[in-house]
């Protein structure tokens, strides 16, 4: 069953987080440079006072209904938030777009008009919230891992009423699309990833075919193994122990977001890569719904990977923003993927976010490719 969602969060829990903010017990802090510990404190305190005097939830609250927010009860008993942008045209190409921790179907905000205005053919754009995500309902049991939620995924476009589909995704959203191609290879027919998941071939030469600038742009992974994991080895291994102190401080919970929104792991000021409006919608919308532990989960479910690395044969197409995490070689995305579409860009991990123009206009340059 579908039905519409209309998004109203009641006052009494923005009075409440406002309250939560104010009374918020610092900690000392020692070495602000650069972020080196963690999340700046001074940027912190900058970012919690915005919050509280001029951050306006409605007005991103506003937006996903514009959109179009609507449930779904799936057949594994959990009910699916997620947008549905229609072209208000038959036949439509329906583009499903997934996306991973910490984001939310927000990140889609600006590239949902970029793609639908842009493109020659009339496309509906369908953004899921993940299970344990947003207002989408927290699994119960264990076992809701990528490959699940694809299932899901895919139950949700065919009770839409469309019958094949093109999947696009970054984070933990590239594992979900990997999955509906791989499973639903008659249904799914093509891959668009801006986070492209692959590693080494075991070969002899496993840096066979792997040019100089690829070189230079694996050292983001050692960057990020050394700098930037720790979140990831903690979610993957103690997600509720971890949940405790951010489902109650809203400030350990922007603490703890914020800080994969500045520049991921390298950075050289005091910014975020977006605003701090949009990071602060984010961070809301996870404490609104109470998904900060159920979303962390997700981690330990997948645990290194969420991944298969069998070969899908549909046609498959590389958004590689540089600044990214994990940026593999094309010769190693060839050994899983049929890799008709190849392209660089500047930006980092959350492209959709950062360079809405680029990720639209790729989206829109591979479906073009496709045989429809």
């Amino acid at each position: 069953m579908i039905k519409e969602f209309h998004i109203n969060i009641d006052d009494t829990q923005i009075d409440l987080l406002n309250k939560k903010i104010e009374l918020t017990r610092w900690p000392d802090e020692i070495n602000n440079k650069y972020w080196s510990h963690g999340t700046s404190m001074s940027f912190l305190k900058d970012l919690s006072k915005y919050w509280i005097n001029d951050f306006n939830w409605r007005t991103h609250e506003q937006a996903l209904n514009d959109i179009g927010s609507y449930k779904f009860s799936s057949q594994s008993g959990l009910d699916i938030h997620f947008l549905h942008a229609k072209s208000n045209q038959k036949n439509s190409l329906p583009l499903v777009m997934t996306h991973g921790w910490p984001g939310s179907i927000q990140e889609f905000i600006k590239v949902i008009p970029l793609i639908q205005e842009q493109s020659d053919i009339p496309i509906d754009i369908i953004c899921p919230s993940l299970p344990g995500f947003g207002f989408s309902d927290k699994p119960k049991d264990l076992g809701m891992n990528s490959e699940q939620m694809a299932k899901i995924q895919h139950e949700l476009i065919m009770a839409l009423g469309y019958k094949q589909y093109i999947v696009q995704g970054g984070d933990w959203g590239a594992t979900v699309s990997k999955w509906m191609a791989e499973l639903f290879p008659q249904n799914c027919i093509g891959i668009h990833l801006n986070l492209v998941i692959a590693f080494p071939p075991n070969t002899k030469n496993p840096m066979k075919g792997v040019t100089d600038k690829e070189l230079k742009l694996l050292e983001n992974f050692n960057k990020y193994k050394t700098h930037g994991y720790g979140y990831f080895e903690i979610q993957k291994t103690k997600p509720q122990t971890l949940g405790y102190g951010l489902n109650d401080s809203p400030i350990g919970l922007a603490a703890w977001i914020s800080e994969k929104f500045y520049s991921w792991f390298d950075g050289n000021d005091n910014n975020l890569v977006i605003s701090n409006d949009e990071v602060l919608s984010i961070i809301s919308l996870y404490w609104f719904t109470e998904s900060i532990t159920s979303s962390a989960r997700l981690y330990k479910e997948n645990g290194d990977f969420g991944f298969s690395f069998n070969s899908v044969p549909q046609p498959m197409a590389g958004a590689i923003f540089k600044g990214d995490i994990m940026l593999p070689p094309k010769v190693w995305a060839e050994k899983i993927y049929n890799v008709v579409q190849w392209n660089e860009y500047d930006g980092g991990h959350f492209a959709a976010m950062e360079r809405p123009k680029e990720l639209s206009s790729d989206v829109i340059q591979f479906i073009n490719k496709l045989e429809l």
